[in-house]
């Protein structure tokens, strides 16, 4: 899961939906139709605290050496057998060091329903542009663009947690494209189809992907969920 070595380091945002909905709003993000929300657990009860639809979920979580020899494993296992990607699937390498929650959420974002991005925004704007482009040349169109760093900077300083610049957390997006869930992590060599589910299952079986995590790691308890999903207006 190493980055490229960069000279740049964007900070690490913190998993707070308050903060990640400012960011929404100058990525271009409707709130007014979709906006994060905590999972405070995996259970029914806070399953259903979550509005329907659901675009997206970001899952944060610590990495450590096992999380390393997972990714190995998993890769091996994945270039030996296979799997499905839709090519309507959009996804980036991360080359910007600690880029990985602004990069969850565009993730989440450009993967969901047109609608809930303003056209003529930042965000519109870097799909069309990079439309045709592999992911390792999005990621290196994100590390680029000025703005987008203005705007996770901006969002690192809204935060309440105090910054460091060795981060030892990870920030990665599940999302349900055409019948799929997919783990999109920049630090991948590639997206991770885990199987089928629906609309209706999707934050359920998203749910049990991420219980893993917590099972490669049975001491930790500094996990953090987050999802994209309908607006609720006050």
């Amino acid at each position: 899961m190493d980055i490229e070595q960069q000279d740049d380091n964007w900070m690490p945002l913190e998993s707070n939906p308050q903060v990640m909905n400012e960011q929404a709003i100058k990525l271009g993000i409707n709130v007014e139709i979709a906006q994060f929300h905590d999972l405070l657990g995996f259970e029914d009860w806070a399953f259903e605290m979550i509005p329907q639809p659901i675009y997206g979920v970001l899952f944060n979580f610590p990495i450590k050496e096992n999380t390393n020899q997972f990714v190995d494993q998993e890769t091996a296992l994945i270039q030996e057998k296979g799997q499905h990607v839709s090519p309507n699937l959009f996804y980036m390498k991360q080359l910007a060091k600690n880029a990985c929650g602004t990069i969850a959420m565009v993730h989440v974002a450009l993967n969901a329903d047109n609608a809930i991005i303003h056209e003529g925004s930042y965000l519109a704007e870097f799909k069309k542009s990079t439309q045709g482009k592999t992911p390792q040349q999005i990621g290196e169109a994100f590390k680029k663009a000025k703005e987008l760093k203005e705007v996770h900077k901006e969002a690192v300083q809204q935060g309440e947690s105090a910054c460091c610049d060795e981060i030892d957390r990870h920030f990665i997006a599940f999302v349900l494209k055409e019948g799929d869930i997919y783990e999109l992590d920049g630090c991948k060599q590639f997206p991770i189809n885990h199987g089928k589910s629906t609309p209706e299952t999707f934050l359920a079986d998203v749910s049990k992907i991420i219980q893993k995590f917590f099972e490669r790691d049975p001491n930790e308890v500094s996990f953090s969920t987050v999802v994209l999903a309908k607006a609720i207006q006050e």
